[in-house]
């Protein structure tokens, strides 16, 4: 009997060193003409298997383009927002972004802080002595979408209720919105703010 071999790390770092590369000079016009800024890893279909060695090394790489990011922003602006969330459930969901002006406030409130302890993953390395701080990352559920649903699946996605507001439809009817959690992303994040001159 053969022992069918999976192949493709080799090429896989090889890939991720590419996206490096590719990611590590922030697009600084980009940033100035739409107010964000973002890379995302590549993707691939072995997605049912990543060895922790190869999480780590993408950890790795999403840091190097961090620290680059930083310090090219501090370059050019008064004042930016930039964060790192790492997937914990799908690393290749994981992202750096990037914000300047008025959209710094509408991203920074877009995150559930998660309050209890929970364990972080051992892949997800240390960072200049920076403090992981987890965050749901979710998504937002109207009450007609919800109600579709079978009791059995309604019920599952209840078990992931972070909260719910009432909001006004486009005819301002008042109508419920659910905020459910999808998974745990592991965030750092730095805001340069404009000093104040007395």
């Amino acid at each position: 009997m053969q022992i069918k071999k999976i192949r493709g790390w080799k090429r896989r770092v090889k890939q991720l060193g590419g996206w490096k590369k590719d990611s590590i000079t922030l697009d600084i016009n980009s940033l100035k003409e739409y107010g964000v800024e973002y890379r995302k890893i590549f993707n691939f279909d072995e997605r049912y298997f990543i060895p922790n060695w190869f999480k780590h090394k993408i950890v790795s790489s999403f840091i190097d383009v961090f620290k680059h990011w930083k310090a090219q922003a501090k370059d050019e602006f008064e004042s930016f927002y930039i964060r790192l969330d790492i997937n914990q459930t799908d690393i290749f969901d994981s992202e750096i972004m990037i914000v300047i002006g008025d959209a710094i406030k509408e991203y920074k409130s877009k995150w559930e802080k998660v309050e209890k302890h929970i364990p972080k993953p051992d892949w997800v390395i240390e960072f200049c002595k920076k403090e992981w701080i987890p965050y749901y990352q979710c998504s937002v559920w109207l009450e007609d979408e919800i109600n579709s649903l079978s009791d059995t699946d309604k019920s599952k996605l209840m078990e992931q209720l972070v909260k719910v507001n009432k909001i006004n439809d486009i005819s301002e009817e008042e109508i419920q919105e659910y905020t459910i959690i999808d998974s745990i992303v592991w965030c750092i994040e730095y805001e340069n703010k404009p000093s104040i001159m007395l």
